[in-house]
């Protein structure tokens, strides 16, 4: 039935075999497929809608941002690893705002005026901009997590979380400690080897949120050296973490367009 013409196109998905066979066949956008799946019994819906079969049309959704996603994530982090580079060579600056605080501090309590602040370097505020490029990408990003977290599900993957609880966990204090972790894990069915490598960027990611980037500028301040030490972890925990955040987001779309060509070959 390859080729078969309809007078009203379908979306892409899977229909009812126009040749009046029990089962479903895929429609491209242009025309009927080779492509069939056998029937089967009714149930609760997929994520996709009523089709049994949603997990293809998911899977399409999630593969445009695929590509995407695996380059944004190396730019968020070349652009965190310039970051903390303006940091160190802003040391000065953090000291002045450092005495300042305390030139304050003393002036409210002699009832005196209170000096005006140190002037923040130029090349920090311009680089102030770059967290518009980093919202290009984390948006993007959350949109790719629920669109593959739902293929999962519908897939039969066992998921701790819905796809979108899984992206709001993000926001949520506390909880987003290990809830993210678990949501993006659990894209991945149990024993694949990727789901190690969401692990340690994990485990990575949060030493730089909790410790490294506040314990980074604090050296800065009192303790050069240290600081200059904690600057080259810094950037090379940001590069750890882009490197193998791409390397388990490229597994998650093998393995999905793997398990959805497997399903359509049925």
């Amino acid at each position: 039935m390859h080729g078969v013409d309809q007078p009203a196109s379908p979306p892409p998905g899977w229909h009812p075999d126009p040749s009046g066979q029990p089962g479903w066949r895929w429609w491209d956008g242009i025309r009927w497929t080779q492509h069939t799946a056998p029937p089967v019994p009714p149930g609760p819906a997929w994520p996709g809608g009523p089709d049994p079969y949603g997990a293809v049309t998911l899977q399409a959704g999630q593969a445009r941002l695929d590509r995407y996603i695996a380059i944004g994530v190396l730019v968020w982090a070349a652009l965190s690893v310039v970051g903390v580079l303006v940091n160190a060579s802003d040391a000065n600056y953090y000291r002045a705002l450092w005495h300042w605080w305390h030139a304050v501090l003393h002036a409210v309590s002699l009832h005196e005026t209170a000096p005006r602040p140190p002037a923040r370097p130029l090349g920090s505020s311009l680089f102030s901009l770059a967290g518009l490029v980093l919202l290009a990408i984390e948006i993007p990003y959350f949109i790719w997590q629920y669109r593959a977290a739902s293929v999962a599900r519908a897939l039969g993957y066992p998921m701790r979380h819905s796809p979108g609880w899984g992206v709001g966990c993000w926001f949520i204090p506390v909880v987003n400690l290990w809830m993210p972790y678990q949501a993006v894990r659990d894209c991945l069915p149990a024993g694949h080897p990727a789901r190690r490598r969401i692990l340690q960027a994990w485990v990575v990611l949060l030493a730089i949120v909790v410790v490294l980037n506040s314990a980074t500028v604090v050296a800065l301040v009192g303790a050069p050296r240290v600081g200059a030490v904690l600057v080259v972890v810094t950037a090379a925990a940001y590069a750890f973490v882009g490197l193998t955040t791409r390397r388990f987001v490229l597994a998650i779309a093998a393995d999905h367009r793997e398990a959805v060509a497997a399903l359509t070959s049925r």
